[in-house]
């Protein structure tokens, strides 16, 4: 019993696992940050292929030397 009431008042990890929740917190919202970043990269560059496919002349005309 003597254990757990020395380890249920003991508070030297307390400040080591407030950073490691700061920090953690600031990785996680940079990482959707970022991640949002790439989805909108990413159908930017959908939006220009399908503008660029959309723009193609599919017309063919081809013509005869005439002589």
């Amino acid at each position: 019993m003597k254990i757990f009431n020395a380890l249920a008042t003991d508070e030297n990890g307390f400040i080591v696992s407030a950073e490691i929740v700061l920090v953690g917190t600031i990785l996680v919202l940079g990482v959707i940050v970022g991640l949002t970043e790439l989805s909108y990269g990413v159908n930017q560059e959908l939006e220009d292929l399908g503008s660029a496919i959309g723009s193609i002349n599919q017309s063919y005309c081809y013509s005869l030397a005439k002589g």
